[in-house]
């Protein structure tokens, strides 16, 4: 993993290259498929959120500083307060900011973000050791996760989830260089397993995991050209079609340590 010094250089130099450079984010941007509803605000506040958090996410804002008054960024955003305030509340539910009236809006510690808000994901700047950390973490919560997920779905899909589960698996075609179509292929397919589960906490998890998966393909696929293993996929859709919870549970935990073994080496080279 990458030292905090290595993430405040990275910061600084940033900062040192201009403000303009904090603003326009340069980024192939993946759409999450429409599975959940979007939670940012519609509209010019939509754009304040968006511009505002790519700001705090690399490093404008640093945690711990006070952020430009209502007027100042309603000013430099050209949108009303009204618009700043909006913003500024959807930032603190996604854990970024706090604001107190004896001294306006700070940016929270790292530690407090919601690192797995696909939001927040989106922000960083491609390049950003951050997202080394991220995916490294994100792929030990899956390992946890999704192979007991696979597991319960063997056991209890429906015939519908099932043939979903096998044409999202089929859909995956990496080497076709659509990382879209391949991205929510992938999203189908693990978000349809924590559905088949038939437990109610775990279906409650899907915007988790497309999440995770966000940050896997933002980085990983687009940034280090990881290819995802569609025959590992495959075979998971197959032992949960044949109803071998075991198998099913082998098969996904063997192709999570195939991602787990690429974030170590990603890290590696940092």
């Amino acid at each position: 993993m990458l030292s905090q010094g290595q993430t405040d250089r990275w910061i600084a130099g940033k900062r040192q290259a201009g403000h303009g450079s904090m603003l326009i984010v340069e980024k192939r941007m993946l759409q999450a498929p429409v599975m959940f509803d979007d939670a940012l605000p519609k509209g010019a506040a939509k754009l304040a959120v968006d511009l505002l958090g790519r700001r705090i996410a690399n490093g404008r804002y640093l945690p711990g500083e006070i952020m430009p008054t209502e007027t100042a960024l309603a000013e430099s955003l050209q949108v009303s307060r009204a618009t700043i305030r909006d913003a500024i509340k959807v930032l603190s539910g996604k854990g970024l900011v706090r604001t107190a009236r004896r001294y306006g809006t700070r940016v929270r510690p790292v530690e407090e973000w919601n690192l797995l808000d696909s939001d927040v994901v989106s922000w960083h700047e491609p390049g950003h050791p951050r997202l080394v950390t991220m995916f490294a973490e994100t792929t030990e919560l899956r390992i946890i996760l999704e192979p007991a997920a696979a597991e319960l779905a063997a056991q209890r899909a429906t015939p519908a989830q099932i043939a979903t589960i096998v044409e999202a698996a089929q859909a995956l075609h990496p080497e076709q260089d659509d990382v879209q179509e391949t991205f929510a292929a992938d999203c189908r397919f693990h978000a349809t397993i924590l559905d088949a589960t038939g437990n109610g906490m775990l279906r409650q998890m899907r915007p988790l995991i497309v999440s995770m998966l966000r940050v896997s393909y933002e980085f990983a696929v687009l940034q280090y050209a990881v290819v995802p293993s569609r025959d590992g996929h495959i075979r998971v859709a197959e032992a949960i079609a044949a109803r071998d919870g075991d198998k099913a549970r082998t098969e996904m935990a063997r192709m999570l340590e195939l991602n787990r073994r690429d974030a170590i080496s990603i890290g590696a080279r940092g």
